[in-house]
């Protein structure tokens, strides 16, 4: 377990060494993957993976039972339908007047509401249970 953490933190670390290498040479700034600059991208992700990390050692262990499982499965099931409601509305909003906002900033706010409503419906389906 520690040699896969430490794996991990190195990794990440990496992640962010070659973003500051990449914004220190200029290299990705609106050129690659439609992001504003590859390197802040990159150091993004590194942090992030060492937060997730961090959380990952200090997570202590959780009985999931069967109940729990099926409360999961109907609230990814509602995401999935609000996935296609939302994007059916965002086309519709879409072509009554264009959204000028940029595609990777959209999309990240996007799958951030797509991520919240799921933690929100599991604990209230989860509460009502």
């Amino acid at each position: 377990m520690q040699k896969k953490i430490a794996t991990s933190y190195a990794i990440e670390i990496l992640f962010i060494i070659i973003g500051l290498v990449f914004n220190y040479l200029e290299i990705g700034l609106n050129k690659m993957f439609n992001f504003g600059s590859v390197g802040y991208f990159l150091i993004y992700v590194g942090i992030v993976g060492i937060l997730i990390t961090t959380l990952k050692i200090k997570k202590k262990k959780k009985k999931i039972d069967e109940r729990m499982i099926q409360i999961a499965f109907k609230s990814s099931r509602l995401t999935m339908v609000f996935l296609i409601l939302g994007a059916f509305i965002i086309m519709i909003i879409d072509g009554i007047k264009p959204i000028t906002i940029r595609y990777n900033i959209f999309m990240s706010y996007f799958i951030i509401i797509l991520l919240l409503f799921n933690l929100i419906t599991y604990y209230i389906m989860l509460r009502r249970s």
